[in-house]
């Protein structure tokens, strides 16, 4: 990933680590410069007006507490860091606000996407475990690979050899297997290539919502295969295989697709859904986390480096 920096680098200690990044959740902030933050608790639906940075986060989601404590947290400050500085690029443009693409910008752009796929807090856990596996059960390989150069007198195993050059080899392997997966090339190329557009709601067809599972990937590998992102709450972003597919669904009326958007985003949502007001309370109330995928998220990502 041109530009983007792997494990290595000392770096500080952000705690709040945003699954769904502030600079995305911003465009759905109003004049006072909050957005509303709808949640469930006991059962119970809660609004709160909350600003972009004070929602969609998780303390230490992305730490690696095996890592020097200067690198722990390196997902989050290095990583996303780029990642979400560029995809902010990238936005400014479908929003009209700017209008120069870069093959930076568009891969950035994404990567966004399929990162805010994969970046959520239930799907951690799985990347942290599949990173895990790979790395350990590439053991055989490397050992029987070592056994063939090792020089005399050097440890015994692999392992005691990477022990000696660095300590914290495994656990940095671990980091760029999961950073391989947000940065996976077949993914990102197949998107870059993909017709892309962005539909307006008119006011008459009602506010776009957004969530913390706010991206639909659809059939990827057929020729109708699409992609869709709310990017405010006027604004959808969709990517699609072939260009008739983009016509059909900017041709459907306004009111139909923002009515099945927010329906697939609040449905989906696992633990929140932002508005940019309370009008739409009583369809969050009805429709959020009311189709969650299960669990696991992405059951085959363990079988690296194929996408789930």
């Amino acid at each position: 990933m041109p530009g983007a920096p792997y494990i290595g680098s000392i770096i500080s200690e952000p705690r709040d680590h945003h699954f769904i990044p502030a600079f995305y959740l911003s465009q759905w902030a109003g004049p006072n410069g909050k957005l509303i933050e709808y949640s469930r608790k006991h059962g119970k639906l809660i609004a709160k007006p909350v600003g972009p940075r004070a929602t969609g986060f998780e303390t230490d989601l992305y730490e690696f507490a095996d890592l020097p404590p200067e690198q722990r947290q390196y997902l989050e400050k290095v990583y996303f860091n780029y990642l979400d500085r560029t995809a902010a690029d990238g936005l400014d443009i479908h929003l009209g606000r700017a209008s120069t693409w870069t093959n930076e910008l568009v891969n950035a752009w994404s990567r966004f996407v399929f990162g805010t796929h994969f970046r959520h807090p239930h799907a951690m856990p799985e990347l942290r475990a599949a990173a895990k596996a790979i790395w350990e059960g590439s053991g055989v390989a490397l050992q029987a690979e070592w056994d063939k150069i090792k020089p005399e007198n050097a440890p015994a195993t692999f392992d005691e050899y990477l022990a000696t050059v660095d300590p914290f080899t495994a656990a940095k392997m671990r980091v760029n297997l999961i950073i391989k997966n947000f940065d996976n090339e077949t993914l990102i190329v197949h998107m870059n290539q993909m017709h892309w557009g962005v539909l307006d709601a008119p006011a008459s067809a009602g506010r776009i919502l957004t969530s913390d599972r706010p991206v639909c990937i659809d059939k990827l590998a057929r020729p109708d295969g699409v992609i869709f992102l709310p990017i405010s709450p006027t604004k959808l972003f969709l990517a699609a295989n072939d260009e008739k597919s983009l016509k059909l669904v900017a041709a459907q009326k306004p009111l139909d697709m923002v009515e099945r958007v927010n329906r697939f985003v609040a449905g989906r949502a696992r633990r929140f859904v932002w508005a940019d007001s309370e009008a739409q309370e009583n369809f969050v109330g009805a429709t959020m986390s009311t189709e969650m995928e299960p669990l696991p998220l992405f059951p085959n990502i363990g079988k690296y480096p194929s996408a789930a």
